[in-house]
């Protein structure tokens, strides 16, 4: 008697790949992935900021990720923010009928940016005297 099923005889190869399964190219499971409204890219859930519409209209961080509603998903960098602002992206994720004032979420952007520095790998550090490889990372193997 014949298997009955196409998945028993093409063996685990053929299911489709998930969120929850390994990237091809990462080699571990990354978690919920999100995309930035900002410039596109796509990232762990845990690192993009969550925005949703208050109940007046305006924009508000969503730090907890738990408030009820539609949300858009941003990077925590300025220039995420001002590539949504310039494209209304978040008009078109949140479904806002008029336009969107970005201003909290700009104030709470600097204000963790401020917290945390500037963002890593934007400009690489040159310091003769500290012992810094050419690459700006100290005891490089990449020369």
């Amino acid at each position: 008697m014949t298997p009955r099923g196409r998945l028993g005889e093409a063996g685990p190869e053929a299911r489709r790949l998930s969120s929850s399964d390994p990237s091809p190219e990462v080699g571990f499971v990354l978690g919920p992935v999100r995309t930035c409204v900002g410039c596109r890219k796509t990232g762990p859930r845990s690192a993009l900021l969550r925005v949703v519409a208050g109940a007046t209209g305006e924009l508000v961080v969503d730090e907890r990720r738990r408030m009820p509603g539609r949300g858009a998903w941003l990077h925590p960098d300025p220039g995420c923010l001002d590539l949504a602002e310039r494209r209304r992206a978040f008009v078109r994720a949140l479904r806002l009928a008029g336009p969107a004032d970005v201003t909290p979420v700009r104030r709470h952007v600097e204000q963790q940016e401020v917290a945390t520095g500037p963002v890593p790998g934007a400009e690489p550090i040159v310091d003769e005297e500290s012992g810094l490889e050419a690459d700006g990372y100290p005891m490089s193997t990449n020369r």
